[in-house]
């Protein structure tokens, strides 16, 4: 069974006018989705796939232009269904080849043998051609298809991993969304609504969330779990089976956290990899999605709690992502998987533990004040290494707060309630690490890469 999420344009009303039990549900909807594959190359294979459903004829040239983010997003993740080959061009080369005229995040879910051999061409011919644009930070990637006969296709996506903004055919504008600020796409939209919402009647809203979006979150933890359970038997760096081989020993002990975190690592690394298999992500990230379903998996197991409460904890946990992803961007020189997911993992383990709001948002106050600004150094399967200190910290945190241990509001960037913590994650993020992106990516930069 694929999951598939369900169209949050369902609500006849405006964003701004629907209660916060719909806007909840909306944005879920809308912001938790399975990808096949690392959503940065997902991106890139879609606009690709876009420009060139305009063009006709063989292809002479694909010109990729793209931000800071998406570039050192991209270039060192495997790409599922190539046996672990990785790239950029390659990824651009197979939305170019798929035949597919309205791409979603599954694009590259079936990638046959010949067009695998077309693609490694397109990129072996020096079809393609990569480039920053200019200084642009957070999603961003423009792509053009030129043919021999002269025809010329072109799609920019940007803000959201599916948000195309601009569609050209032979120079002529085809399709272009609305000017930012008056929030076109549904994703950022319900993003930016979710954000205004007082945050204690979202707390309030969770016992009642509805059954089907109760299912929708638990096949999502089904569907990660698998490939959890894929990483443990070969995943590239072994991190999951090396904690479970470590805890066997007897150098680690058999507690929640640790199964957490073999678990979760052990899907990382197997995303990572290019395994060929789909995860649910959670604010356009798998990792994110990973980093928030399996360790709250593991602590329903641990606690006997039912599904019930495991989906409640599950919605808090997006929620807080989604509204984070908001105020850092979709993409950012922050962790997301660490910063925006595990200070989600933080509220969804206090909540699954029993603790108010007043717990959750020492929690989250918690996280604020130990993990804020561990940066993104791209996509790879060292993320998994991330994970250990995202899913760690979100347990003390939690564990900590409910225990009475609460940071004073006075102290450094922590806030008063939850959304003024998210809000000052936000500024950390952009503009305040803008120039750490920049000098990231002159490091990754200066490697000898072949993306």
């Amino acid at each position: 069974m694929t999951l598939m999420s369900e169209d949050a344009n369902k609500f006849s009303k405006k964003y701004s006018d629907l209660s916060v039990s719909e806007l909840l549900e909306a944005a879920l909807f809308a912001d938790v989705k399975e990808a096949m594959g690392c959503t940065e190359p997902v991106a890139i294979a879609i606009a690709a796939a876009k420009a060139r459903a305009l063009t006709s004829g063989s292809i002479e040239t694909i010109e990729v232009k793209l931000s800071t983010n998406l570039l050192k997003n991209a270039m060192e993740v495997g790409i599922p269904g190539t046996g672990g080959s990785r790239g950029i061009s390659l990824a651009t080369a197979l939305g170019a080849l798929s035949g597919i005229e309205n791409p979603d995040m599954s694009i590259l879910e079936s990638i046959s043998e010949k067009q695998l051999e077309e693609a490694r061409a397109l990129v072996e011919n020096g079809k393609i051609a990569l480039m920053l644009a200019g200084k642009l930070h957070g999603l961003y990637v423009a792509i053009t298809v030129t043919c021999e006969n002269g025809s010329v296709g072109k799609c920019v996506i940007s803000g959201s991993h599916e948000n195309v903004v601009r569609l050209e055919q032979n120079g002529n504008i085809i399709f272009e969304a609305e000017k930012k600020g008056k929030s076109a796409d549904k994703v950022l939209a319900l993003r930016e609504e979710l954000s205004k919402r007082p945050f204690e009647e979202i707390w309030d809203a969770l016992p009642h969330i509805s059954v089907g979006l109760r299912e929708y979150l638990l096949k999502g933890v089904e569907t990660n779990i698998a490939v959890a359970q894929a990483g443990l038997e070969s995943g590239g760096l072994k991190i999951g089976s090396t904690y479970n081989l470590l805890m066997d020993m007897g150098w680690m002990g058999k507690d929640v956290i640790n199964r957490a975190k073999a678990l979760t690592t052990a899907a990382v690394d197997a995303r990572m990899s290019g395994m060929n298999l789909p995860v649910v992500t959670s604010a356009g990230s798998g990792n994110q999605g990973l980093s928030i379903t399996l360790p709250l998996y593991t602590l329903a197991q641990e606690m006997g709690e039912g599904i019930d409460k495991l989906a409640e904890a599950l919605a808090i946990s997006h929620c807080i992502t989604t509204i984070l992803k908001h105020h850092t961007g979709t993409l950012s020189a922050m962790c997301g998987c660490v910063v925006c997911s595990g200070t989600g993992l933080a509220a969804g383990i206090t909540y699954m533990m029993g603790g108010n709001l007043e717990d959750a948002t020492a929690a989250v106050n918690n996280m604020i004040g130990s993990i804020t600004g561990i940066i993104c150094d791209g996509a790879k399967v060292g993320c998994a290494m991330k994970l250990v200190c995202a899913v760690d910290s979100a347990f003390q945190s939690a564990m900590m707060a409910i225990n009475g241990v609460k940071l004073p509001f006075t102290n450094g960037i922590v806030g008063h309630d939850i959304p003024s913590g998210l809000a000052n994650i936000g500024k950390i993020a952009a503009p305040g690490m803008l120039a750490t992106d920049e000098q990231i990516l002159d490091i990754m930069l200066g490697r000898e890469m072949n993306f």
